[in-house]
């Protein structure tokens, strides 16, 4: 079996709950921290699927980060050899990029759990789910790729998922999340939540109390979306 290629970006945005849902399937799986200088392969094909995470950076800070257009140029012959993609967060917009897509700031951030709403008949990536709740934080928007097909929006920001040739999904928001790790976003991070009023951000108090509720749900969810996006990975 081939394994899975895991791409991250910082150390405090990892595979969490991915990597956990690939280790109770048996599925192998190698992480590249191009952060830490981690090289990716030259040949996608000996990697059966890619899975790219996120990270508090724009993918248009190419001058500050020497591995955003090696990881583009990387997910474009994924997606060329089909290789499938999922990518999460920045790595959604990642994604976008590489399929030919604009990446810009959001008319407004989303931080926090969000209420999406699957398009028809998109149900199917997200467990029969007409509707989902999932963690957020990002400022930048993924335009959709030419050729792809929305899967869910949001009452914030309407490209929230997106499906390419039938096998490269990619998602604005994090289902890969555990509580620990958002807790340590919270730390961090205090400072761009408090700089907001929106009601498309909760306040730290808020996310923090919420997290051992929301969880369960979160995980649930990821679930329905990795075993649906593994079948095109190994059928």
């Amino acid at each position: 079996m081939k394994p899975i290629a895991i791409i991250q970006h910082v150390a405090l945005d990892g595979p969490e709950y991915f990597l956990d849902y690939l280790n109770c399937q048996s599925i192998p799986s190698r992480i590249f921290k191009v952060y830490a200088g981690d090289v990716l392969p030259a040949d996608v094909s000996t990697y059966a699927g890619i899975a790219t995470f996120g990270g508090p950076m724009s993918v248009n800070d190419e001058t500050e980060h020497d591995w955003i257009l090696p990881e583009i140029d990387f997910l474009r012959r994924a997606v060329a050899a089909d290789v499938p993609v999922i990518g999460h967060c920045l790595g959604g917009q990642l994604l976008a990029r590489a399929l030919g897509a604009q990446v810009r700031k959001a008319a407004i951030p989303e931080i926090g759990w969000i209420d999406l709403q699957a398009e028809p008949g998109a149900d199917e990536w997200f467990g029969q789910r007409a509707s989902l709740r999932v963690f957020q934080w990002h400022s930048d928007s993924f335009d959709l790729p030419q050729g792809a097909s929305l899967l869910a929006s949001s009452a914030y920001c309407r490209n929230q998922a997106y499906l390419y040739d039938g096998r490269h999904l990619g998602m604005q928001f994090h289902c890969e999340v555990k509580v620990e790790m958002i807790r340590q976003w919270l730390q961090v991070g205090y400072q761009e939540i408090d700089a907001h009023d929106l009601p498309s951000v909760m306040s730290v108090a808020q996310i923090a109390a919420s997290l051992e509720e929301g969880m369960p749900q979160s995980h649930a969810q990821a679930d329905a979306i990795y075993r649906r996006w593994l079948q095109g990975v190994y059928g």
